[in-house]
């Protein structure tokens, strides 16, 4: 019988911003109740969840994934976190994201559907809502009361401790896996790089 893992393809954020955001974090936790904060190795931008997936197939995901990050332009995605918002039910939002922008954020745009069309030439369906690039910073909101938009309003995006949005160049796409139960959760497999 073959194995399995989940896995799924991102960007990655370098060590320093990981850091940045976790610090930045930390008195937004102690204020609004979610279950589930991020661990600050886990943050990325996904690109498209694969899902459970046999080991054999990783040689052709790999060649897939290659391709696509090679025919992109350029070699790095200028980045940045430029916003906090939330998804679900503003009372009871089921995650808490910072969103992407930056110079790159429209070729990240052209580098996800590069991925998407990959993954469904070889049987993964992509997602059918609208790309949204975000890092996922809290899951399940667990308040007694409703939460407030103004919370998040009142931190704005997450910046450094100078008042700096957290920016970084973004060289390649890695296909990660998932290790449920552990703290870190995902492992990074294979880094792609851009435009090469």
């Amino acid at each position: 019988m073959t194995e399995s893992h989940r896995l799924f393809v991102a960007v990655s954020l370098p060590k320093p911003v990981k850091t940045g955001i976790a610090n930045w974090s930390a008195p937004l936790a102690r204020e609004l109740p979610f279950r589930k904060w991020t661990h600050p190795e886990d943050l990325h931008i996904t690109l498209q969840f694969l899902g459970n997936t046999e080991t054999d197939r990783y040689e052709q995901i790999s060649r897939k994934l290659a391709a696509a990050a090679a025919g992109s332009e350029g070699t790095a995605l200028a980045l940045t976190v430029a916003s906090l918002g939330t998804f679900g039910r503003p009372a009871s939002p089921a995650i808490l994201w910072a969103g992407i922008g930056g110079e790159g954020a429209e070729a990240l745009h052209e580098i996800q559907r590069r991925v998407a069309d990959a993954m469904k030439s070889i049987g993964f369906a992509p997602d059918n809502r609208p790309f949204h690039p975000h890092l996922t910073v809290a899951r399940e909101y667990r308040g007694e009361a409703p939460m407030k938009q103004d919370a998040i309003e009142r931190y704005g995006a997450p910046v450094d401790p100078l008042g700096r949005p957290f920016a970084w160049e973004a060289a390649d796409i890695v296909l990660y896996r998932s290790h449920l139960n552990r703290k870190p959760m995902y492992e990074p497999l294979t880094r792609f790089s851009l435009g090469q």
